[in-house]
Parts: C-alpha cells; sequence; structure tokens
C-alpha cells in the first residue's frame, strides 16, 4: 500500500484509503519533501501551524489567524511538495473544509487521507478529487443501506395510526354521549 500511495503522491494526487494505519505510512513515508501527520481535522489552527512548523520551524504562529498560517505555509513550501497526512478524515466538519479545498487546489501540496468510520462524508464532490486505493471504501459504501428515512417514515405512520385511533375513541366516546344526552332528553321531554 505504501507504494502505491507513493507513486500517487509522485503524480501529485490526492491519496484516499479507508480503515489503514496512516501513522504507520506517515513513518514509512521516506522522502525529501515536507510531511506532516495530522491526527484529525478537528484539530483546527493548532493542525495548520504544526504545517507551517514542519515547512518553517523558525517561523512563529502565534497571533496568525488559520488564513495567514495557509498563506505563509503556501509562500514557505515554494517548489517542494507538502505532503498531508490526515487521520480521521470523515470528522472534517465545514469549519475546516474550506481551509483544506484551500490546500488541496496547491499543485505541489498533495493530501493522503484515511477515513475510518463509513459515514457520510461532508462534501462528495471534494472526495472526487481523491484517488481511492481501498477497494474497502467502495465496498462498504455499496453494501451499507441507509435506514434512517424508512424507520423515520415507520415511526411516524405508527404515530398516526396510534392518534388516529385515540381520535376515533375521543370521537366514539363523543357520539354515545351525544346519543344518550338525546335519549335523556326525549326521556324527560316524555314524562313532563
Amino acid at each position: 500500500m505504501i507504494n502505491k500511495i507513493r507513486d500517487e503522491v509522485d503524480n501529485c494526487h490526492n491519496v484516499l484509503v479507508y480503515s489503514e494505519d496512516l501513522y504507520l505510512y506517515y513513518n514509512k513515508f521516506d522522502t525529501n519533501d515536507f510531511k506532516v501527520y495530522i491526527s484529525t481535522p478537528k484539530n483546527g489552527k493548532n493542525a495548520f501551524e504544526s504545517i507551517l512548523k514542519s515547512v518553517d520551524k523558525t517561523e512563529n504562529t502565534n497571533n496568525k489567524t488559520i488564513s495567514k498560517l495557509i498563506e505563509l505555509t503556501i509562500k514557505k513550501t515554494g517548489d517542494k511538495r507538502l505532503v498531508l497526512f490526515i487521520d480521521n478524515f470523515q470528522q472534517l466538519t465545514r469549519r475546516e473544509l474550506n481551509h483544506y479545498k484551500e490546500l488541496e487546489k496547491q499543485e505541489n501540496i498533495c493530501i493522503v487521507a484515511n477515513m475510518t468510520e463509513d459515514k457520510d462524508f461532508i462534501d462528495e464532490e471534494f472526495l472526487d478529487n481523491f484517488t481511492i486505493l481501498s477497494d474497502e471504501f467502495y465496498n462498504n459504501r455499496s453494501q451499507s443501506v441507509n435506514i434512517k428515512y424508512t424507520i423515520l417514515l415507520l415511526l411516524s405512520l405508527l404515530i398516526f395510526i396510534l392518534f388516529l385511533k385515540l381520535q376515533l375513541g375521543t370521537l366514539r366516546l363523543l357520539v354515545n354521549t351525544l346519543w344518550f344526552t338525546l335519549l335523556m332528553y326525549r326521556t324527560f321531554y316524555y314524562f313532563t
């Protein structure tokens, strides 16, 4: 697998693997280029600070925004390649997505991402920019069935039937009460 990843990175393609030990690949990935391991994309600013520190260890990252950190990373990388190893990529949120998209647009920055869970990704179009090396990713996606809407529909139908039964029971009670009242009215009217 490491050879496949290296081939894709050499061609400057982003790589997506599924349920792999990405830290092991990070350690085995010998390169003269810059490389960074990020355990989760939820790290936010800390992740981008570590990216910049891998490119320039002397750079001061205090009081800088994420956009400024990305700008400095792109500037300091120059012609060298930067390889980002991002584990737990399924945890990427919309907030961080734009920052990683900005990095992904750079031709000398490659992302090697690992998804450890099979859940919907926030931006399927962004995944189209990745070469998927794990067949298991496709297999899990094709075999999994999203039953959320089916369960919600069945639950809604059950609640509807229960509510209808209660309403019909209440309606029957009202009709019986009205009928009894009319009978009593007729009886009282007959005696008076």
